[in-house]
C-alpha cells in the first residue's frame, strides 16, 4: 500500500482538485491522508463533509500551523501509527497526479533501485518548466552564512523593500534547474521540495519526513544535507511525473505582493539560520 500525505491550508477547492486526481487516476491500493494545518476558514468542516463516508481517505487536524515541515510530519507520524505500507508520497495541495500507473511505477523503480528517497517530475503549470532536480548542488556553509546576512538585511529595511530588490542580483544560491525537458534520472541531487516519495527503508529508519526546526522554506535542502550524512539514497525518477500549480495556499493568505514577499523573507532567515546551526554541528 501506498499512504499520500497532502497539507492542507485554507484553499478548500485546491485541495479537493489534488486528491480527487489521486483518486480518479491513480491505480493501486492507497490511503490518502489531508492534514489540515489549523485553517482560519471553514475548510476542514469541508473536508470532513466531502469525503465523509469515504474509506481511503482521512482528515486530521492540526491544534495549531505546524508549518510545512511539522505540518507533514504530523500526517507522517499518524500514518506510520495507523497504516502499513511501503511507500509514503508527500506531496503539495496545489498539485495533480494524470498518471495511472504512478504506484506501479515507483515499486518497479524500488524492485529494480532500491532508494531512500525519490524525486518525480515536476512540471510547473505557472512558469511552464520542469522543476526537478531543484538544483545542480546544495549550499556550503559560506553560501549559506553569505544568504542569512542578505536576508537579515532584507527584513531589518523590510519598509525600502521593493527598493533594495537589486540585492537578489548578488545572493549566490546553488543553480536551480529549471528546464523545458523533464531530463535524464539523476541521483544524489537536492529534490524539489512539493513532492517526495519516501521508501519502506526511509520510513523504517525515520519518525519525520522532515527536519523540525524548521516552519517553511529550506525543507528540500536540509533534507538533501542529512540525506547525505546518512548515506541514503536520493534519486530523481522521471518517468513518473505530478503538475504543479503553485503558491496557492500562501496566495490565498497573502494577496498582496509586499506582505508576502516580508512573509517569505522572514521565514527564509529564520530557516537559514536553523540550517546553518545544522551543519556546523555535523562539522564537530
Amino acid at each position: 500500500m501506498v499512504c499520500f500525505i497532502i497539507l492542507h491550508y485554507n484553499v478548500f477547492e485546491e485541495t479537493i482538485k489534488c486528491v480527487d486526481s489521486i483518486l480518479k487516476n491513480v491505480e493501486g491500493d492507497k490511503k490518502i491522508i489531508i492534514v489540515d494545518n489549523c485553517s482560519k476558514n471553514d475548510s476542514y468542516i469541508q473536508l470532513l463533509e466531502y469525503y465523509n463516508g469515504n474509506t481511503v481517505v482521512d482528515v486530521l487536524k492540526t491544534e495549531s500551523n505546524l508549518g510545512f515541515a511539522n505540518g507533514n510530519n504530523f500526517g507522517y507520524h499518524y500514518a506510520k501509527d495507523k497504516y502499513e505500507f511501503d511507500f509514503c508520497i508527500v506531496m503539495n495541495n496545489d498539485m495533480e497526479i494524470l498518471q495511472k500507473d504512478f504506484i506501479k511505477k515507483i515499486y518497479e523503480k524500488y524492485s529494480n533501485e532500491k532508494f531512500d528517497i525519490l524525486g518525480p517530475d515536476i512540471y510547473s503549470t505557472k512558469v511552464k518548466k520542469h522543476q526537478n532536480p531543484q538544483a545542480t548542488k546544495n549550499y556550503t556553509l559560506k553560501e549559506l552564512k553569505r544568504f542569512r546576512a542578505i536576508l537579515f538585511l532584507r527584513n531589518k529595511f523590510k519598509h525600502l523593500f521593493f527598493y533594495l530588490s537589486y540585492i537578489k542580483k548578488i545572493i549566490k544560491k546553488p543553480k536551480i534547474s529549471g528546464n523545458d525537458q523533464k531530463g535524464e534520472e539523476i541521483v544524489g541531487l537536492p529534490l524539489h521540495g512539493s513532492c517526495y516519495v519516501f521508501s519502506k527503508d526511509f520510513i523504517k529508519k525515520h519518525n519525520k519526513c522532515f527536519y523540525d526546526k524548521t516552519f517553511m522554506y529550506q525543507e528540500s535542502y536540509i533534507l538533501h544535507f542529512l540525506t547525505m550524512k546518512n548515506n541514503e539514497k536520493m534519486i530523481y525518477f522521471p518517468e513518473v511525473q505530478v503538475l504543479h500549480h503553485e503558491d496557492v495556499s500562501t496566495d490565498s493568505v497573502y494577496a498582496k505582493k509586499y506582505s508576502k514577499y516580508i512573509f517569505i523573507n522572514k521565514c527564509l532567515y529564520d530557516s537559514t539560520k536553523v540550517f546553518i546551526k545544522l551543519m556546523q554541528k555535523y562539522r564537530k
